[in-house]
């Protein structure tokens, strides 16, 4: 395949390959939930219904040397993830006389899907509904994945997280700190809990609303339906990768605390660079209004108004169902890749050989994952015929990639006049990221094409603009790394896509004239998120004149304050895995 774009040098081998691990984003580090408060020193005995309706009392496990009571949520990814560890930990601890007690006090969450949930995670001990809330506000727990540690006197002596290992923002590859572990020891061996409190990350527990709602609130069927059918159930639908659906009143009254935090911070619905409103094709972004009138209709306590009148949900697309239309070929993998239920996965490689005699031009491509709740994202490189396939050598930074699919977009349609050039006899190497979420699963991706008989007015190229040099020192909290591509004709830049590891702060794209001058900036990300890898894609496609320079600037923090950095002690490089680095600036375009 001609290339257009070329890089002053390629000094090594790339091996684009890591650990499903996600970093902090850089405005979360300042805006931090208050640690929880308990509201009393130690708990009485409460009784409340198990899952089975049987009532059941905390004074049944008097005898305990120590109780832990676990709040849990299906759909929740931390929760999921921290569930079998939890069952694991139980078993352990079992035998020194320590019990575990399951809690739920999000009021809507049903009892089957609450059934089904620990019985996969392999809860053997029972779970209780905190229906009103009661139990978690006195004792502090605020979201779907605290653990309460009480004493044999039912004294409470921890509330917080598990151990650090993964968060709303992302995942270590192991933890650093075990809070809960720590404070059971200390309580059977008699010793002070070194640490009593700390935040857990999760989603919000949802309590009961307390009052009527006014009657100039927005409700469901006149406002808030619409906004969340436009903006959340592309993703939030069943086999569409988001962990619960959000498409009936139900399902959204039952999440409220979560969306209100993610709506919030503006995590969700993920959206990162900046940019004016009508700038990007593809922007997730709530705007002004919507994001009032959701937070406005959560504050009134979530009311339905007439459902008769509430629009319906789009219609859920049928299992298979490709975004681009009915595709000319599809390739799939021919054997199941094994996700395992926890841990980190380091990023894997499957081959599939294509049988064209000539080349293909290729007007839309879809990456379809075969199990999309844990395949995070995945890159396609066409390697043409008599090429040595290389793993992660074919992933360098310079050769772009062919096809990509990352959280919230699988596939792509180029403008008319555009399309990519597939080789004859390619053979398409995936290079698969995969995230668990606490259920081993089994995974058969597949792309889909749509060709066009013509060649295109314009052939579409992905490149990068990279920094090798990078060296990151301990506990460095803004470093800056930059990256250039010579720009030798003149071209139109359609999408970015910027990639760096846990460390990522923020990533700026620019074009300066070779013989000086100021940058135009062209695209910035701010707030750069490892979990999601979004590609920006321009309404109107940027010119950059020849004799330019495409100049990239990224910053890191490698600084403790990372709660997802690996090692702040640790001077990091360019490397495959995520405790390394890298610094890519992809670009998608064509020569104008």
């Amino acid at each position: 395949m001609r290339r257009v774009l070329v890089v002053t040098s390629v000094v090594v081998v790339l091996v684009v390959a890591a650990l499903g691990v996600g970093p902090a984003r850089a405005g979360d580090r300042d805006k931090r939930a208050p640690l929880p408060t308990a509201r009393v020193d130690s708990l009485h005995n409460f009784t409340l219904d198990d899952l089975d309706g049987k009532a059941r009392s905390l004074v049944e496990w008097k005898d305990a040397k120590a109780i832990v009571l676990a709040w849990t949520a299906p759909g929740c990814p931390v929760s999921m993830v921290y569930a079998p560890r939890l069952a694991a930990i139980a078993k352990d601890l079992a035998p020194q006389g320590v019990r575990f007690v399951g809690m739920s006090s999000d009021h809507e969450m049903s009892v089957p899907e609450l059934r089904a949930f620990v019985r996969k995670a392999g809860w053997e001990f029972p779970v209780l509904r905190d229906t009103t809330g009661a139990i978690a506000q006195r004792v502090g727990a605020a979201t779907t994945t605290a653990v309460v540690v009480l004493d044999a006197n039912w004294r409470i002596r921890y509330v917080g997280a598990v151990d650090d290992q993964y968060g709303v923002g992302g995942r270590k590859a192991q933890p650093s700190a075990n809070y809960l572990l720590d404070a059971v020891s200390a309580v059977l061996g008699l010793r002070p809990v070194a640490v009593e409190r700390t935040e857990a990350p999760g989603c919000p527990l949802t309590f009961a609303p307390a009052a009527e709602a006014p009657a100039d609130a927005p409700t469901w069927a006149g406002k808030v339906a619409a906004i969340v059918h436009k903006r959340c159930v592309a993703c939030h639908a069943p086999e569409q990768g988001a962990p619960f659906p959000l498409r009936t009143y139900d399902d959204v009254k039952s999440r409220t605390a979560t969306m209100r935090a993610a709506v919030e911070d503006g995590r969700m619905p993920p959206w990162h660079a900046a940019g004016e409103r009508g700038t990007w094709l593809n922007d997730r972004r709530l705007d002004v209004e919507e994001k009032s009138a959701i937070l406005a209709w959560i504050d009134a306590g979530a009311p339905a108004g007439d459902l008769e009148k509430a629009p319906a949900p789009p219609p859920v697309p049928a299992k298979g169902a490709w975004d681009i239309g009915t595709p000319d070929a599809v390739f799939e993998f021919p054997a199941a890749q094994a996700v395992p239920a926890e841990g980190v996965v380091p990023y894997r490689y499957v081959e599939l050989k294509t049988s064209f005699p000539e080349d293909r031009w290729v007007k839309a491509v879809e990456v379809q994952p075969g199990a999309p709740d844990v395949v995070h994202h995945v890159l396609v490189a066409a390697v043409p015929a008599g090429q040595r396939v290389r793993r992660g050598g074919a992933f360098a930074p310079h050769l772009g990639f062919f096809a990509a699919m990352v959280p919230g977009a699988r596939g792509i349609r180029y403008p008319d006049g555009m399309a990519k050039r597939l080789p004859a006899g390619a053979t398409l190497l995936f290079q698969m990221h995969y995230t668990p979420n606490g259920i081993a699963q089994e995974d058969r991706t597949k792309i889909g094409m749509v060709f066009q008989q013509e060649p295109p007015t314009n052939e579409v190229f992905t490149a990068g603009a990279f920094a090798l040099d990078l060296r990151i020192p301990p506990g460095e909290a803004n470093y800056k790394a930059e990256g250039s591509l010579p720009v030798p004709f003149d071209v139109r830049v359609l999408a970015f896509m910027p990639h760096m590891h846990v460390r990522g702060t923020s990533f700026r794209y620019a074009w300066r004239s070779v013989k000086g001058g100021p940058e135009t900036v062209i695209c910035d990300v701010p707030k750069y998120d490892f979990n999601w890898q979004t590609p920006y894609r321009l309404a109107t496609p940027v010119k950059i004149p020849r004799f330019s320079l495409l100049h990239c600037t990224a910053t890191f923090d490698n600084s403790a304050n990372n709660p997802y950095n690996p090692d702040p002690t640790a001077t990091v490089t360019w490397g495959d895995q995520t405790w390394d680095e890298m610094m890519i600036g992809y670009v998608d375009y064509v020569k104008d």
